[in-house]
């Protein structure tokens, strides 16, 4: 019985023990608060700083694709307009041609600088890879200078205006290639070298009614203008595009691989 009491009475001292902690003070929880709070505000800064990283390293090369499009571009514009400006002088030659029909030789002369500059052109495609990939993925945001992004949207609203006139223009062109398929025996040119045909003899045309040779005088005139502003556009682009590519060269500290 005397046992069965000191166990009991061992029991409750144990409890007690168990359950007599101190308190803690308010400063304690508050210290506990703020380390937690610490650990998740550091953990969620460095998880920024990874993303913020990543998303510069992304931005770098979006711009170093970008400016190889750019290149890519003013390589492209160059020529294009090397293109153009040769077919406006052949198609001037033409038009003087075709203001003097009793000229000596006309129908050679009228073959030869409508096949010459009128059977084939060469138009301005432009490269879109990266400002489609930017646009499509949502791109556009990680460029943190405004005036970067500004440039590039002001560059491709300028690119799609040349390429507007790009379809305005070959769809001209087509009209003409129309005509000709009307006005000339085409068969001359399976048969001579298109530099020959002004030394040719007996040279005719399918058609050579005054009004259709008119109309198509118009057809080309009209034609003509449109490559000439064709041509202004493109050169106003290359130097839009030779601006962009040093300011993002300069943002962003890029060199070319030949530097």
């Amino acid at each position: 019985m005397e046992n069965s009491s000191n166990s009991t009475t061992n029991d409750k001292e144990v409890l007690r023990k168990q359950t007599d902690y101190p308190l803690k003070k308010f400063k304690n929880y508050l210290f506990d608060f703020f380390m937690l709070f610490l650990a998740v505000t550091l953990g969620f800064f460095v998880n920024n700083l990874s993303e913020d990283r990543s998303d510069r390293q992304r931005e770098k090369q979006y711009m170093n694709s970008l400016i190889n499009d750019l290149k890519s571009d003013t390589t492209q514009i160059q020529d294009v307009c090397i293109s153009i400006k040769n077919q406006i002088v052949g198609i001037d030659s033409l038009l003087h041609v075709m203001e003097n029909p009793d000229q000596h030789n006309f129908v050679n002369r009228f073959y030869y600088f409508a096949l010459k500059y009128l059977n084939s052109a060469t138009f301005y495609s432009g490269s879109d890879r990266t400002i489609s990939q930017l646009k499509s993925s949502g791109g556009l945001r990680l460029i943190q200078k405004i005036f970067i992004s500004d440039s590039i949207v002001n560059y491709y609203s300028s690119s799609d205006n040349v390429k507007y006139n790009t379809e305005f223009c070959l769809k001209e062109f087509n009209k003409i290639l129309e005509s000709e398929k009307e006005m000339m025996y085409l068969k001359y040119l399976r048969v001579y070298k298109i530099d020959s045909i002004p030394h040719l003899e007996e040279l005719e045309l399918l058609i050579n009614d005054p009004d259709i040779i008119n109309q198509f005088y118009n057809q080309v005139i009209y034609y003509l203008s449109s490559l000439i502003n064709y041509n202004i556009l493109l050169t106003d682009l290359k130097e839009e595009a030779d601006t962009l590519m040093k300011l993002i060269k300069e943002s962003y500290n890029l060199k070319d691989a030949s530097e």
